[in-house]
């Protein structure tokens, strides 16, 4: 199961900027589909779950930014406790206008370039470069 969820880390770039955040019990991903940014798989590996370690879903984009917001709000804000949800959810909230695509590129980005303003160390992969540290945790 691990080198499946190798090669989703290694293509995940293929079709645009994705975004890795990881803990220390699971890594999550959401990773462009097609170019447009209309699809989106959402990815989560579970260390500690020796049946099904790693979970897939793909979905439109609208879904897959609620999903993202989400796991961010609730799932990663228990790991990491500085982290401003309060600033992320009114981040997320001036995107209300913008189509499913616009939110996760935009979001993503946000997340990725200006990480600093909602924690002082929120585990995010950055850049391609950076995708050894999710096979490191495996």
């Amino acid at each position: 199961m691990s080198e499946e969820f190798k090669a989703i880390v290694d293509a995940s770039y293929n079709n645009g900027t994705p975004i890795w955040l990881y803990t220390d019990d699971y890594i999550f991903g959401m990773v462009p589909v097609n170019t447009d940014g209309t699809r989106w798989t959402e990815v989560s590996y579970t260390f500690e779950d020796p049946d099904q370690p790693l979970v897939k879903n793909e979905r439109g984009a609208d879904l897959s930014f609620q999903f993202l917001l989400e796991e961010v709000e609730k799932g990663v804000s228990f790991y990491v406790k500085d982290l401003n949800v309060i600033s992320i959810k009114e981040f997320a909230k001036n995107l209300d206008d913008k189509s499913g695509p616009e939110k996760m590129s935009i979001f993503v980005s946000e997340l990725i370039n200006n990480s600093e303003k909602y924690s002082s160390n929120l585990p995010i992969i950055k850049n391609k470069e950076d995708l050894s540290i999710l096979k490191q945790k495996l």
